[in-house]
């Protein structure tokens, strides 16, 4: 291509974009929701998203309110849970109160080889290496700037996001070592649904209700601050490049962003490398039928018994056994 081509894509620009206001406003929220889970996503993992400041303030780490954890088993309430569990519980769509979840940790020998998965959003992740090579082909150093920034941003994302993967692999290991005891637990969520879950004691205290801290604060924190400097210069030389360099960046950011608001490509069952939840969904019309699906003890019973309009309805439907139909089972009362 000619040296004249090159100077006629730089130049181009029939009409302008407010690029700066789509990087620092936009997305945001996804990008706390979609990524503080700490889910993996097989395209994602190396390209830049939306909202990259979220990362960077460690807004991803902090509890959300609105949640509140009954430990049925030990008679214990807990007004919220860890971080990346509630953002988990938010981008599952649950049910409203038929949603069972099975939190199980992995042993080593059977942790997953992510080996074809990780070649992939390499492979992919190649995209922005693109955009600082056509940068330079053009002239465009505010653009190639733009995607040096970019290139931090998804590199301080990985570090920020791999760390807080390992210190939930930790805490797992902790809670294996404290107790493998089954507890029963229900959660409330914002929105007023009920979620079931089946867990040990050891991975609801050190992971469902504790949000893993990184091994190194010190090395963590200098990532973050070096995030900050990547959106600062990110926003600032987008708004300078070209327009052939913001179109491409502008798609760049908002098309995988839109994956993981979506959670296409995300691996659910899989949290960090040593944590499988399950989910199940069955058909119930009301609370005090799933928490006859609990099968609880006389104890866990006990801690229930507040509510008698919907402990008279469980009672009935525990004593007749059959869960196949429960309005039949109430009606005759």
């Amino acid at each position: 291509m000619p040296i004249a081509a090159f100077t006629a894509v730089k130049n181009w620009a029939p009409f302008d974009i407010d690029a700066l206001g789509i990087v620092t406003l936009l997305g945001a929220e996804e990008m706390d929701i979609g990524v503080g889970q700490l889910t993996r996503n097989t395209f994602t993992e190396c390209l830049p998203l939306l909202g990259a400041h979220v990362v960077a303030n460690n807004r991803i780490t902090q509890p959300i309110p609105g949640f509140t954890l009954y430990n049925i088993t030990d008679k214990i309430v807990a007004t919220d849970v860890s971080g990346w569990f509630a953002r988990w519980l938010i981008c599952q769509n649950v049910t409203y109160c038929s949603t069972t979840i099975d939190v199980k940790p992995i042993p080593f020998s059977h942790i997953k080889n992510r080996q074809l998965t990780n070649l992939f959003s390499f492979a992919l992740g190649s995209l922005t290496p693109l955009l600082t090579a056509l940068s330079c082909l053009v002239g465009d150093w505010w653009g190639f700037v733009n995607s040096i920034a970019s290139l931090v941003s998804v590199l301080v994302r990985k570090i920020v996001v791999g760390s807080n993967r390992r210190a939930l692999d930790r805490a797992v290991g902790k809670g294996e070592e404290m107790s493998q005891q089954q507890v029963k637990v229900l959660v409330h969520l914002p929105g007023g649904h009920v979620v079931t879950i089946r867990t040990t004691r050891g991975i609801l205290l050190e992971c469902l209700l504790t949000t893993p801290r990184p091994l190194n604060p010190f090395w963590y924190n200098a990532t973050r601050a070096a995030g900050w400097a990547a959106f600062g210069i990110h926003i600032i030389s987008l708004g300078m490049a070209s327009l052939f360099c913001q179109l491409y960046t502008v798609l760049l950011l908002v098309l995988p962003t839109v994956l993981v608001a979506r959670h296409i490509g995300t691996e659910c069952s899989f949290i960090g490398q040593r944590l499988f939840i399950k989910r199940t969904d069955a058909e119930v019309p009301f609370r005090a039928a799933m928490y006859a699906q609990l099968d609880l003890t006389p104890t866990e019973e006990e801690s229930l018994r507040s509510n008698t309009d919907w402990w008279t309805k469980y009672h009935k439907v525990t004593q007749e056994g059959d869960f196949s139909n429960w309005n039949q089972i109430l009606a005759g009362s």
